[in-house]
């Protein structure tokens, strides 16, 4: 596990750069602009089994850079928030952005913002996406809303300050490495009692303690978690 989060640390100081770690050909303008300018990029993803290459498969990108706190892309009628280039150390995320419903944080969307503490998420949103959250060492505060349907890999990556979280039952899939360095994470509850788990980082948290359905198919792996006997969890 120390291996694969070493590993993970390098490949996210390569991916600094990109805001939804693809490969690009164009990249979303940082300055201000006056009018709403859409930027053409390519995804192009080809990773291996167990690799940390991005989630994402290949396709156009048609991110949508403002000069406000989001960039964003349209994505099967939702907006996907790509980028959060605000200040704000609480940050409310809004239900529509360009005229649609925000189904989803983005591939490293929030990456190494050390100055947010507490986000709230719209009851919209239903997935978070990659390493959405990966870095922000300041952030002790999220809401999982009730309709989120899936958490991909190292979405909480090395969110130190985090201490608590509950999963709610609509989650059906949380990626690996999710909460890898989540030192500060001394409460997650499970509401789903069929979630399985998936080296979610918990074994290297001595201090977590998982709530979960009692008599639940999820309590089988959660017991050993709480027991101390994560490196026999399957």
């Amino acid at each position: 596990m120390r291996k694969i989060a070493a590993s993970l640390s390098i490949t996210l100081a390569a991916l600094m750069l990109t805001a939804c770690g693809g490969n690009k050909t164009g990249q979303a303008s940082s300055e201000p602009a006056s009018e709403t300018q859409a930027q053409t990029e390519t995804e192009d993803v080809s990773a291996e089994p167990g690799s940390w290459a991005p989630l994402a498969t290949v396709r156009e990108r048609d991110i949508v850079s403002t000069d406000d706190e989001y960039d964003y892309e349209i994505v099967d009628g939702g907006a996907s928030i790509t980028s959060y280039k605000g200040s704000d150390t609480e940050v409310v995320i809004p239900d529509t952005i360009g005229g649609a419903p925000v189904t989803s944080i983005g591939f490293y969307a929030f990456e190494a913002k050390d100055q947010v503490l507490t986000v709230t998420m719209p009851e919209t949103v239903t997935k978070i996406c990659e390493c959405a959250f990966c870095g922000c060492t300041s952030l002790y505060s999220i809401n999982i809303p009730q309709g989120m349907q899936e958490i991909q890999r190292g979405a909480f990556v090395d969110c130190t300050a985090l201490t608590d979280m509950t999963i709610p039952a609509s989650v059906t899939k949380v990626g690996e490495e999710t909460f890898t360095g989540c030192t500060s994470l001394a409460s997650l509850n499970i509401e789903n009692p069929d979630l399985a788990y998936e080296s979610w980082g918990l074994e290297e948290l001595p201090s977590v303690w998982v709530s979960v359905p009692e008599g639940s198919a999820a309590s089988v792996w959660a017991d050993k978690i709480n027991s101390g006997e994560a490196e026999e969890v399957q």
